[in-house]
């Protein structure tokens, strides 16, 4: 018997003010003179998200709603290069927990889908590494929620530049240089405009 689990991607039309994409552009970042002052905002902000998320999930429980596609933009600035020194998981681990148990006891399933920026076979070698950089923040937080990050992130192979064969093997090419671990979450989706599920299986 085929079991279909409907769901929905990060937003309830029925749950009012209860966003998890609030955001903080780095330039509300740099008005506050304080950095330590600015980077508690940022953790404001995320736990709010994170807040938001759990009520979500309550509300998908109560409607029988068993899959739930978690938005990529639950912390704000989260790998920004004007802040590679902030440890962003360690003030949201708790709610992070506490939002993964309360999906593992429930059985929802989680993931995520990266933004289009994240482009793994792009020739660019400064796109790879940001992209690298946002998959690993992926990672940390399905590890936070202590889920089994293992085919939790839905990424399509990327950028087709017109020419099809190349680009292909240019995402084989920069596969070699994604962590084993980020490589194993990973789910390869066709795009139906750049990659058909052949490429995508190639």
């Amino acid at each position: 018997m085929t079991i279909v689990r409907l769901g929905y991607v990060a937003m309830s039309m029925e749950l009012k003010n209860a966003s998890p994409s609030q955001t903080m552009t780095f330039t509300q970042f740099q008005k506050i003179k304080d950095r330590e002052v600015a980077i508690r905002k940022l953790e404001r902000i995320a736990l709010k998200n994170l807040d938001n998320t759990f009520r979500l999930l309550k509300h998908n429980v109560f409607k029988e709603i068993h899959f739930y596609r978690l938005t990529s933009r639950l912390i704000p600035l989260a790998n920004h290069e004007e802040l590679p020194d902030w440890n962003y998981i360690k003030p949201l681990l708790e709610k992070l927990t506490e939002i993964g148990e309360y999906a593992t006891k429930h059985n929802i399933r989680i993931d995520f889908h990266p933004d289009h920026f994240v482009v793994v076979n792009s020739p660019k070698t400064e796109v790879v590494k940001n992209s690298l950089k946002t998959l690993k923040m992926h990672y940390l937080l399905l590890k936070g929620m202590k889920i089994d990050p293992t085919h939790r992130c839905v990424l399509h192979v990327g950028g087709n530049y017109k020419e099809t064969e190349n680009s292909l093997e240019q995402f084989v090419d920069n596969w070699m240089d994604v962590p084993r671990a980020i490589q194993k979450m990973i789910i390869l989706e066709n795009d139906d405009t750049s990659f058909t599920v052949d490429d995508t299986l190639y």
